[in-house]
């Protein structure tokens, strides 16, 4: 009985700490990911002119089309090259996403990029960003901007992987516009093709995960102190041995789910929201199984002693 309440409170932790990981995971790089789209510089250029501005106290002084740029092949893939011979910030809008279905699946964009003699005077602007234009809250009002930024290393440096993850977490949705952005000081950088990358195909989302961690761990966990109240009881015998074996097999069922998830690549929150909960329903319900059911048959037994000593 002592296990069946455990199991309850091992439960009920266990669909709380699934609702708080859906709630406040951010997209992490070591997910499975897959490539959606390559935005290649040379096919970029063709559709239209890379903007830019000059920023001279944090304002904003001439905008124009970027004449700095130059696109040259490198390692087999064309690289964008950027210069900026002028003693002021330059900031340069590289990439403009606005296709609805593509934001949808999109998870975060990445690209390498390399340094090359960066001002140190800059050292509070040199940095990239991630626009996301948040579609206003309530018909009507006005759209919003949420920027995700980071910091772009000084001096010369060779080739480095960065990565901006979209923030999907906005309760207006999921942003209509996606806008890639480069701030830097003298200098020049180089860009390769840049990538938008979403997760391999999760059985089911965050939200979801959190919602089934939440109330079938709320309700297994209420079955469990059930089943060890009226065991303590010696009451509804059939019941709770029907019940216990449906949950063997039950935690059997998902911890063979978590193992195929795993197998699968699915994501962390996916497999780990199977495999747990089975290990534990197996196992303390199989364990405390035949306790159970000797403890039913002590108090048959009492029983039936007690009634034929009445009868005697």
């Amino acid at each position: 009985m002592k296990k069946l309440i455990q199991l309850n409170l091992l439960l009920l932790l266990i669909s709380s700490a699934t609702v708080q990981e859906s709630q406040s995971q951010e997209p992490s790089p070591q997910q499975p990911t897959k490539i959606l789209r390559i935005y290649d510089w040379k096919d970029l250029a063709q559709q239209h002119q890379l903007s830019s501005w000059e920023i001279i106290s944090n304002k904003v002084v001439q905008q124009s089309q970027l004449s700095g740029e130059e696109i040259i092949s490198m390692d087999g893939m064309s690289v964008l090259k950027i210069e900026n011979t002028n003693n002021t910030l330059l900031g340069v809008s590289l990439l403009q996403i606005t296709n609805s279905s593509v934001i949808k699946k999109a998870y975060w964009i990445s690209f390498d990029m390399k340094v090359e003699n960066l001002d140190f005077g800059f050292a509070d602007f040199n940095n990239y960003q991630l626009t996301c234009q948040i579609p206003p809250s309530a018909l009507g009002g006005d759209a919003r901007t949420n920027n995700i930024r980071k910091q772009i290393p000084f001096g010369t440096s060779n080739w480095k992987h960065y990565e901006l993850y979209v923030d999907r977490t906005e309760p207006e949705g999921l942003p209509t516009q996606l806008e890639v952005k480069i701030l830097l000081g003298r200098g020049t950088i180089y860009l390769r093709p840049v990538k938008l990358l979403g997760v391999v195909g999760s059985w089911w989302s965050p939200q979801q995960i959190g919602l089934i961690g939440g109330i079938g761990g709320s309700v297994i966990g209420c079955f469990g102190a059930l089943l060890g109240l009226l065991a303590s009881k010696g009451k509804a015998r059939t019941f709770v041995l029907t019940t216990m074996k449906i949950f063997i097999a039950l935690g059997i069922l998902l911890t063979i789910a978590g193992f195929v998830a795993v197998v699968s690549s699915q994501p962390y929150a996916v497999w780990y929201a199977l495999l747990l909960p089975g290990v534990i329903l197996t196992l303390v319900f199989s364990l405390t199984l035949p306790s159970i059911q000797r403890r039913y048959d002590e108090l048959e037994i009492r029983r039936m002693t007690s009634v034929d000593t009445m009868g005697s």
